[in-house]
């Protein structure tokens, strides 16, 4: 059975471009208006997509945290780019090591990760610092800082323990492992959510994520009709930031089309039809108890005829029942 109603609107697929809109950038932006004629759609999908991974690990606006020490803080931001566990421990022991002297306080401070060759890899950072006498500093992660990358939370603070600090959570320089594209042409509930793509993690730096829809009927979406031809499309992460491609374009296709209720007819003549059947059943059942019944009642009033043959026939002879010969003796 067909998902869509093709007797009144037939399916139209069409393919959108960031790179073709009146508004915006590759992350969040509008589309040229397309033409869906008169068709009456009520339902949208995503039938694929082509997103370029070229977005880093340490994006822009995501990239800072705040170094206290002795009460006064002040901001390490971390260059824009993507990053190992390695290069990355390198560039944060001189940040926060320069950050301290910006404090005067001239602390010096070393970042690492386990050595694989002697040690098992726990996927985190260790913090330490040096000369600061017994003061111990502070670190912490804001909503826009990148806490994911660092092993930490969002939105707290964490305060190092003899002269040490080692992430809560294991670095996760993948960074991005979901993406949701979020549109105003399909319904707002939901957060306006057109597809999810959660296979982003499969794919190296500087690929192109290749994303196909297989079951279009169950991921579709309310096809919203206040706009006609013009939409706005969005591309976030798990915690709503969006993604940037650093001025790369991603590709996507669309089907519209107007969902077939045929099925809900069917769902209904089943129904009746079973309906039917166990009325039937029933009607059988009552019958059959009724005639049950009926010939008990026809036992219970009728006489026994075997008894009184059997009776009649004792009284007027005489033959035993077990024949016994005149002459035998004990």
């Amino acid at each position: 059975m067909s998902n869509f109603d093709g007797t009144q609107s037939y399916p139209t697929i069409i393919s959108f471009n960031s790179k073709d809109r009146i508004a915006g950038t590759n992350s969040s932006f509008q589309n040229i208006p397309v033409d869906l004629g008169t068709n009456k759609y009520d339902a949208v999908c995503l039938m694929s997509a082509s997103i370029p991974k070229s977005y880093y690990n340490m994006p822009s606006g995501y990239n800072t945290f705040t170094l206290t020490e002795n009460s006064v803080s002040t901001t390490i931001t971390i260059p824009v780019g993507s990053y190992n566990k390695l290069n990355l421990a390198i560039v944060l022991s001189t940040l926060l090591t320069a950050g301290s002297v910006t404090l005067g306080n001239n602390w010096v401070y070393t970042v690492t990760n386990p050595n694989t060759q002697n040690a098992p890899d726990t996927f985190k950072f260790t913090f330490t610092v040096s000369n600061n006498g017994l003061f111990q500093p502070t670190i912490t992660m804001n909503n826009n800082s990148p806490f994911r990358q660092l092993g930490f939370d969002q939105s707290t603070s964490y305060t190092f323990v003899a002269n040490n600090l080692e992430s809560v959570n294991a670095i996760n320089l993948a960074y991005i492992l979901r993406m949701f594209i979020q549109s105003s042409i399909c319904d707002i509930a939901n957060d306006g959510i057109l597809a999810e793509i959660l296979s982003v993690g499969s794919f190296p730096p500087q690929s192109v994520i290749f994303f196909q829809e297989f079951n279009i009927d169950l991921n579709s979406r309310s096809f919203n009709s206040t706009n006609t031809n013009s939409w706005n499309f969005s591309i976030v992460d798990s915690f709503g930031q969006l993604i940037d491609f650093n001025n790369i374009p991603w590709a996507f296709t669309l089907v519209f089309y107007k969902r077939n209720d045929t099925h809900e007819f069917h769902k209904q003549e089943l129904m009746i039809t079973n309906e039917q059947r166990l009325f039937q059943i029933g009607q059988q059942q009552k019958k059959l108890i009724e005639n049950i019944t009926k010939d008990e009642e026809e036992t219970k009033n009728t006489p026994s005829q075997t008894s009184g043959e059997t009776l009649s026939n004792t009284e007027t002879t005489d033959i035993p029942i077990f024949p016994i010969k005149v002459n035998y003796i004990i």
